[in-house]
């Protein structure tokens, strides 16, 4: 793409010829020597490989340099830019770095897809106007007279990005010797950001292994504990059936069996409870999230749910209302549903004081709704969406007991229906958990 265009940008004498005797007498070698010594130490972090690497490049070649990389989610866009002048820098942050149509894109998305070279010895901004979005313009504070844009090609042969130079404060225009030297500067630029890229994406790896493993660490000892609970209070009423049994057969009635077999029961439907989470979690971490879906009446399943708790409202103290239509129909996992709604109305008996429950369920065009509220002690803003995160817990000064799963688990089988869990809440006010969902899940949207 080399071009040499017989116009020249008229400009102001000002200031260009100050370092022409300094670039007059720098040599090819001179200049990748001093690239090479301003790199060589730099440190694998990735934010400052791209900074030295800005400047480096400018330092070498004269005046500014842009360094682009390419991103899967950012497309391609400026990581770093140096000038000498801090008010030359601020307008090349402005042309080239800012707002949605920046002067540079559509060339250097050009010269990355095409992996060639961009050498305008006499370079006016007009030339920008082809790689433009139609209807923009180029307007620079700044006033670049000649420019050279290379790509960043690995060994590996693949294109990170490019680097984007301009002459500024002298009137020297590039020339094939700065062309090679930029080659140059180009493929060992590419070896450097990659390199750090590589390092930055390791640390990031360990980093992420690292909290999987406290992750790990934290089931364990959350998981042991809860089941050590339950598992002592069996083994505590067995020795207490058997030692009455053997040392005072006259208090051993029927009665009193039957009161510390209720006790045994619900701390096996506990155990069942904390071995289902187990299961739940293992299943969602493995990946089979695929939710079995059918016909499902949502009425019908808040109804069921809410029946199961009657005893469990009245050890608590509370009463718990129900408003439904008749049938809120939809394509859902009823395994999933049902869990969904059984924790909600769970924690809502858990962290509600004893107060009224409120559960609603609603239908329109845009999908079913399920409201459960609580008047308990309410949740402080900042822990309203850790609560849905793994292993916390907001801590009551009633309750403690959990394993920090359940609302997480919720959250992972709404997402897998095409919906979406939240809370409202203010403190001393209860809460209100809103759960949406689509009546057809994703899978079956065309359905």
């Amino acid at each position: 793409m080399a071009d040499h265009p017989s116009q020249t940008l008229e400009q102001g004498s000002e200031g260009l010829d100050d370092r022409s005797e300094e670039l007059s007498e720098r040599t090819e070698a001179d200049a990748q020597i001093r690239f090479y010594r301003a790199m060589a130490n730099t440190e694998l972090d990735y934010g400052t490989v791209l900074r030295r690497l800005a400047r480096a490049t400018a330092d070498v070649v004269f005046d500014l340099c842009i360094v682009y990389l390419v991103d899967e989610a950012r497309g391609v866009f400026p990581a770093a830019a140096f000038h000498p002048n801090p008010e030359a820098l601020a307008a090349l942050h402005r042309a080239f770095s800012s707002g949605e149509s920046r002067a540079g894109d559509g060339l250097i998305e050009r010269i990355i897809a095409r992996r060639e070279y961009y050498f305008r010895p006499r370079w006016n901004p007009r030339l920008l106007e082809p790689h433009l979005p139609a209807g923009s313009s180029v307007d620079l504070d700044i006033e670049i007279h000649s420019l050279i844009a290379a790509p960043m090609i690995t060994t590996e042969g693949d294109c990170i990005g490019a680097l984007l130079m301009g002459r500024h404060t002298t009137t020297a225009a590039y020339n094939e010797t700065d062309l090679a030297l930029i080659e140059w500067i180009a493929s060992h630029a590419a070896m450097k950001v990659e390199t750090a890229r590589l390092y930055h994406t390791l640390k990031k790896t360990n980093a992420e292994l690292d909290e999987a493993v406290k992750a790990r660490d934290t089931f364990i000892a959350i998981a042991a504990h809860e089941l050590r609970t339950p598992l002592s209070t069996l083994k505590l009423h067995a020795q207490m059936l058997r030692r009455f049994a053997t040392r005072d057969p006259e208090s051993f009635t029927p009665q009193m069996v039957v009161d510390r077999l209720g006790s045994v029961d619900r701390q096996v439907n506990r155990l069942d409870r904390l071995i289902d989470q187990l299961m739940n979690v293992s299943r969602i971490i493995d990946g089979g999230m695929a939710p079995e879906l059918g016909p499902c009446d949502l009425c019908v399943v808040a109804r069921d749910v809410v029946s199961r708790f009657e005893q469990a409202l009245e050890d608590a103290g509370c009463q718990l209302s129900l408003s439904a239509p008749p049938g809120v129909h939809g394509i859902w996992d009823l395994d999933r549903l049902d869990h969904i709604l059984t924790n909600l109305v769970s924690n809502a008996i858990k962290y509600g004081g004893g107060q009224p429950i409120e559960v609603r369920v609603f239908c329109d065009a845009d999908g079913a709704r399920v409201e459960v509220e609580d008047r308990g002690e309410g949740i402080a803003p900042r822990d309203r969406e850790r609560i849905f995160e793994r292993f916390e817990r907001v801590i009551s000064s009633r309750q403690t007991k959990g394993m920090g799963l359940g609302l997480w688990i919720v959250r992972s089988y709404t997402e897998s229906l095409g919906g979406q869990i939240r809370v409202e809440s203010e403190l001393g006010q209860g809460s209100t958990f809103i759960l949406e969902l689509p009546l057809h899940s994703p899978a079956n949207q065309g359905a």
